[in-house]
């Protein structure tokens, strides 16, 4: 789907605002190795080869939207992550673009950080408060996403939005976990995945006041008051039960007080 209806940029927002964690994740999602990852060649019994795909316009899309966020939330600096030390072709395209493009955004900050470094700097307490959007290839963005997600509680707690030209589709960061079904442990599931795809697709269309208050409820059940406790298994909550636990808080006059509270600690 990502592919046909052209859906370029995978949008992952991660936040624990009591840590002071908001970043906001902008991962290229139609080229590099997932462009051509299964076209790869068995030169012999021990040689294989896979084909990394980036191109200029595919970089420059996806780092343009990228600032444009950055601009219009009043973002203060982007930063890129490559390997483009070592893949120079490939990555150093995609980070020349990024470069380039910010020549146009004078108000934004620009830098890049290798993704290996990058990802010690995620669990860095020191460091990572100070990154605020990121923009990656489809790979990197792929792991680094993942890894955020475990400071809100893991990838279950995760949305995502995925932006074309024409169309938007919102999912669950980690897909329709077909091993919990397969175990019967649906009902054990985390929703709150799903329902932040759900709030930032409402935030797309344009109820934004709706989206806040549901992003909050979902800070409040997740992080900060926890009175129930997804764990997957029969040992936490089930799914439909958390929900009508954050059903609640929507419903309840002091969500945003509560919230601003937790946030202040």
């Amino acid at each position: 789907m990502r592919n046909e209806l052209d859906l370029f940029a995978n949008v992952r927002p991660v936040r624990v605002p009591k840590q002071g964690i908001d970043w906001i994740f902008f991962r290229e999602n139609t080229e590099d190795l997932y462009a051509l990852g299964s076209k790869g060649i068995d030169v012999d019994g021990d040689i294989a080869i896979d084909f990394k795909l980036i191109t200029t316009p595919g970089s420059d899309r996806i780092c343009r939207m990228a600032f444009e966020y950055a601009r219009k939330n009043k973002r203060s600096r982007i930063t890129c992550v490559t390997k483009a030390n070592v893949v120079k072709t490939t990555d150093g395209k995609f980070l020349e673009t990024f470069y380039k493009i910010a020549k146009e955004y004078p108000e934004i900050q620009p830098d890049d950080w290798y993704i290996d470094i990058m990802t010690a700097k995620l669990v860095d307490e020191k460091r990572r408060r100070e990154f605020q959007v990121l923009v990656l290839p489809n790979l990197y963005g792929d792991i680094l996403t993942d890894e955020a997600a475990e400071f809100q509680g893991g990838v279950g707690t995760a949305g995502a939005a995925n932006i074309g030209k024409q169309y938007a589709m919102f999912e669950a960061i980690h897909g329709s976990a077909p091993r919990m079904v397969q175990e019967g442990r649906a009902i054990y599931a985390d929703p709150a995945s799903m329902i932040r795809g759900a709030a930032m697709l409402i935030n797309h269309i344009g109820y934004v006041e709706k989206a806040r208050k549901l992003e909050m409820a979902l800070d409040i059940c997740g992080q900060y008051e926890k009175k129930l406790v997804i764990t997957g298994r029969p040992t936490g909550a089930t799914g439909k039960a958390f929900t009508d636990y954050l059903i609640e808080w929507l419903n309840n006059p002091k969500l945003e007080e509560t919230w601003v509270g937790y946030v202040k600690g």
